[in-house]
């Protein structure tokens, strides 16, 4: 018998334990995501027999919104990903000649979600909050397949070379966090620190998941988006009520009273989302970043910052401690008491603070990579 059936033999079990594990995976997801569409199916009827009209009526926004042309932001760019020849919108403050710290925002928002950030960095760095592809003013192509890992990937490449740069302090919130996990993975070498909110480490949710399937159910909006035009729909009913209640809502919105959004601001995320298959774009970073739920276990090697609001009602803040085994580089994760899913909203003076301890944590950073010579990894846990 030679070898390489002697090695296929051997595999035979790992390769039966993957492929159960993806079973279990993809039946969690849709069983959830069948579960979740009963029940939105159920209140839209009650919503309907209550008010028809006013269940079944959106509006389709006109005019884009005051607060996404405010100059005091910063100044609105463009730029063309050389990989998919796609148009990018941008939002740029500071001098290009200094380190760029790249922002990626979450769904629903845009480059808007980082109005504090942009600010606040600008005098040290050359801050850019971008609309990724299908966001904001970016182009958006139509089909599930022109939003896989790789093509999304591309577009954070591209942006930080069309910037002038080489590498960058990568900044990344719900799926922006994601995604920013993913690229780290694949090109560390253009990631100098990176920082994290509220979006766990691709594997640890995975783990979290299987470990603990209920846990899907506080996640339950990420596997209904995984089903066709129902989620578009159900999004837009009532003048779009629920993207408002993601925002706005008691249970899930901005808890800080401060900062709670204005109409309009508000205006500023619904303008592009109200427009025709204005929805679908966004939703498909959903349906492919779930869809590679099981892509990558391979350890984060840059200095990472991760930042949880505790009171987030969409993700599960357990997930925040499962980075633990994915990181070879110093990792520090602060839990924010009181703070909802949308944190660099919610909290943006105590982000910052942390952000600016993170990057300005130099000589600590040669100490702790010292240690993890010898002990793998470093990690500092902070509730503040």
């Amino acid at each position: 018998m030679s070898n390489s059936v002697i090695v296929d033999l051997l595999l035979i079990p790992t390769r039966l334990c993957l492929w159960f594990q993806s079973v279990l995976y993809w039946f969690l997801v849709y069983g959830t995501a069948g579960i979740t569409a009963g029940l939105v199916l159920t209140r839209i009827a009650w919503r309907a027999l209550k008010d028809p009209y006013g269940t079944f009526q959106w509006t389709v926004r006109k005019k884009q919104p005051a607060c996404l042309r405010d100059p005091t932001l910063g100044k609105h760019g463009y730029l063309w990903g050389r990989s998919s020849g796609l148009r990018f919108h941008y939002v740029t403050k500071g001098d290009s000649r200094k380190p760029l710290m790249l922002f990626l925002h979450g769904f629903p928002e845009n480059w808007y979600s980082w109005r504090y950030q942009l600010c606040g960095f600008s005098g040290q760095y050359h801050t850019v909050a971008m609309d990724l592809r299908g966001c904001g003013d970016s182009d958006a192509p139509s089909q599930l397949e022109d939003y896989s890992l790789e093509k999304l990937c591309y577009d954070i490449r591209d942006a930080i070379d069309e910037l002038g740069h080489t590498s960058c302090v990568l900044v990344g919130h719900d799926w922006g966090g994601m995604l920013a996990w993913h690229f780290t993975l694949e090109r560390p070498d253009m990631v100098q620190r990176l920082v994290i909110m509220n979006a766990p480490h691709p594997a640890s949710w995975l783990d979290a998941v299987l470990r603990r399937p209920s846990e899907l159910l506080r996640c339950g909006h990420a596997c209904f988006f995984q089903l066709p035009a129902l989620p578009e729909f159900t999004l837009s009913l009532e003048d779009f009520k629920l993207v408002r209640s993601l925002l706005c809502g008691g249970r899930g919105g901005i808890r800080n009273r401060a900062r709670r959004l204005t109409e309009a601001q508000l205006e500023g995320y619904l303008y592009r989302l109200s427009q025709p298959g204005g929805l679908t774009a966004p939703l498909n970073y959903y349906r492919s970043l779930l869809s590679n739920a099981l892509y990558k276990h391979q350890e984060v090697e840059v200095p990472c910052l991760l930042i949880w609001g505790e009171a987030d009602s969409i993700l599960v803040e357990g997930m925040s401690g499962g980075t633990r085994p994915y990181a070879r580089g110093s990792v520090t994760l602060h839990t924010i008491p009181g703070c909802s899913h949308w944190v660099q909203q919610d909290q943006p003076e105590k982000v910052n603070q942390l952000l600016w301890e993170f990057l300005l944590d130099r000589e600590k950073d040669v100490e702790r990579c010292s240690a993890r010579r010898g002990a793998g990894w470093a990690i500092k846990w902070t509730r503040e």
